[in-house]
């Protein structure tokens, strides 16, 4: 069909269409697909912009994680109700083979070989036939390894002349690969591969037919071909299938306007709203969404915060600050108010302590704000306090970045990664008191006899349990010989026994794994046995990633005197993910230079709060700092707050 003969053929009617994107980011089994959730978000935020396609918020069902065949059918089965022109569906998240060699598609709780535990394929057909008397159209998006065996599921339907195809009823089926091939979702990309590039495609059109008003589900089909064809190393092709010319009816509009647009942070949200509005199903294999349990309807405008850091409900971002880099607020007395590198609470209200690094040698003394945690009003209210040798003199080089609030709180504890050392403060003038504590020889880099630490990832963390009793300190990178597989990276984490204020003396070692291509940034003692880690990374042209575990060390192995070397796994501690800070919600924040998601930043601090009552009682307040390194034109001096679920 030609540009000319879609000028006379009804657009697929989005007012009277709906559309249910699902997606499964979380799993107890398979590998976790962290590009899901901001696949649906930026799908649906696309199908619901009225410059794309323009379904309405509701008629849009988003489905994060569901944990059950009935979470998933269920929004499928209200949508139906609604649409009266066209049904689209969308899933992403793993595709499975099982021994009847039928596509099924996975849940939280799948395991391979085990069918029951994920939604067979046939099932969800079956339920977009029953539907064909209320629905002229069925669209199904498959993004997950295997789709392709969804081709020819939606057979059955006579094939008449293409005259017709208005009035008859029809299905497409769109799929990110063969019935043999795994689909792509490249690791720290915002978006899976098949469904960033439908995104783009989604915003941008098909700039080399600009003279179309709009394009048609094949056209859309053969510009994915196209973008596959090229890339390297080559990718798997798209499938797609067109039963009685629904591929051929204009769908949404070519090379939308910027005027016509509603504001969309990412390809992921651009693509919700298009599908969401079209109707259409898609299918993701391999993929999986990190929002909360259960469905919703999405609307269309940017998410604000609170919002849900993935599918298990374990943390919830309440809000996020980047007042300190505000004219006004960014400096104290000509005091710049940056490079806050660790951050601890005073327990005097939402009153806490940061440190800057580099620098200098200040500490400063900031309140978050009177409704913290829900919401943050950074402010530093005291003469930023300045820290000083036991004489009074300045340190020629500083690098603070741990920092502990000692009970009496008269005194802090400060690990600094020059030196290394631990050394002990107090907050009246900044002078230090004592020496320094005992550090590993090995926690020093050559020359020093026995050293092997990176001069530049050294002593990065430090805290201590609530009865002061215990300290742990964590190196960032690997020590010399301490190898870890492809990027990741075996630290070593130090912990000390004694009273607060009082002496500590080295206790057990432990050997803690990092994630491909992270480093230790942070710890938090949440008492003797557990400890919560920051993990974070950073790759050009993919921005940082910050992630927050959780830690056992019962029984763990004293890897004191040991190397760390590959196939020692048994004497690492165990970490379980609490939350990824990129599947929390972006909100309205402005993007930075580096970071093509809006929302991370260089996170280098962390603290731990108390229960917090109301809407999220039970869970605990944690804080994050963000380091902006003296750039405030590329980097923010930014602070999160969370509500975490912990044992």
């Amino acid at each position: 069909m030609t540009a000319g003969d879609t000028a006379s053929v009804p657009r697929i009617d989005p007012a009277r269409s709906a559309c249910v994107l699902i997606g499964v980011d979380t799993y107890e089994s398979l590998p976790d697909l962290r590009s899901v959730r901001r696949n649906v978000e930026d799908l649906d935020r696309a199908l619901g912009d009225p410059g794309i396609w323009g379904v309405p918020d509701d008629r849009r069902w988003v489905v994060p994680n569901p944990r059950t065949p009935g979470e998933l059918t269920g929004p499928i089965r209200e949508a139906v109700e609604k649409a009266e022109d066209t049904i689209l569906v969308y899933y992403a998240g793993h595709g499975l083979l099982e021994l009847d060699d039928e596509l099924h598609l996975a849940l939280p709780a799948s395991k391979h070989g085990w069918g029951e535990t994920s939604l067979a394929f046939s099932v969800l057909r079956g339920l977009l036939l029953e539907a064909r008397g209320s629905v002229k159209r069925r669209v199904v998006v498959l993004d997950c390894c295997y789709s392709g065996k969804a081709l020819g599921e939606m057979d059955g339907e006579e094939t008449v002349p293409r005259r017709r195809q208005i009035e008859i009823e029809g299905s497409y089926v769109l799929t990110s690969t063969t019935e043999r091939e795994r689909a792509h979702a490249p690791l720290l990309k915002t978006h899976t591969a098949f469904t960033g590039a439908l995104l783009d495609i989604l915003q941008q059109g098909d700039p080399g037919h600009g003279e179309r008003e709009t394009l048609t589900l094949n056209q859309i089909y053969r510009l994915l071909k196209d973008s596959f064809a090229i890339r390297q190393p080559p990718l798997p092709a798209p499938q797609a299938q067109d039963q009685n010319g629904v591929g051929d009816l204009p769908f949404i509009r070519n090379c939308p306007r910027p005027a016509n647009h509603v504001p969309i942070p990412s390809r992921w949200s651009r693509l919700r709203l298009l599908l969401a509005g079209a109707g259409i199903l898609l299918t993701g294999a391999g993929l999986g969404v990190g929002t909360t349990l259960g469905w919703e309807r999405h609307a269309s405008q940017p998410r604000d915060f609170p919002g849900s850091c993935g599918s298990q409900d374990r943390a919830v971002l309440l809000d996020v600050s980047d007042r300190l880099d505000e004219s006004g607020t960014n400096e104290y007395n000509g005091t710049a108010i940056e490079q806050l590198s660790a951050l601890a609470l005073t327990g005097e209200g939402t009153e806490a302590i940061a440190v800057r690094d580099q620098g200098g040698t200040h500490v400063f003394r900031l309140t978050l704000g009177r409704e913290a945690p829900h919401t943050l009003r950074p402010e530093v209210r005291h003469q930023p306090r300045t820290l000083y040798t036991p004489e009074g003199r300045d340190f020629p080089k500083f690098d603070g970045e741990g920092l502990v609030i000692e009970r009496d709180g008269r005194t802090i504890l400060v690990s600094e990664e020059r030196g290394p050392s631990i050394r002990r403060f107090r907050l009246s003038d900044g002078r230090q008191l004592g020496e320094p504590l005992p550090l590993p020889k090995v926690f020093r880099p050559p020359p020093a006899p026995g050293g092997r630490a990176d001069g530049t990832r050294n002593l990065e963390s430090l805290t201590a349990t609530p009865d002061g009793k215990h300290l742990f300190a964590g190196m960032e990178g690997p020590l010399l010989g301490d190898d870890g597989k492809s990027g990741a990276h075996r630290v070593r984490i130090q912990s000390y026994r004694g009273e607060s204020g009082s002496h500590y003396t080295p206790s057990i070692q432990y050997g803690y794994p990092t994630d491909q291509g992270y480093y230790l940034t942070e710890l938090i003692a949440v008492d003797d046995t557990r400890l919560l880690a920051l993990e974070r990374g950073y790759m050009n042209g993919l921005g940082s990633g910050v992630r927050v575990y959780k830690v056992d060390l019962d029984g763990a192995t004293n890897v004191d005197g040991q190397i760390l070397d590959t196939g020692h796994e048994d004497r690492l501690v165990d970490k379980e993910l609490l939350f990824d800070l990129a599947s929390c919600p972006p909100g309205d924040l402005k993007k930075r230079q580096g970071q093509p998601n809006p929302l991370m930043e260089n996170v280098e601090g962390m603290a731990l709060g108390p229960p917090i009552t109301g809407t999220y009682r039970g869970r605990r307040a944690l804080y994050l700092v963000a380091d902006n390194n003296s750039r405030p034109r590329y980097q923010s001096t930014r602070i999160y707050s969370l509500a975490v679920r912990l044992p």
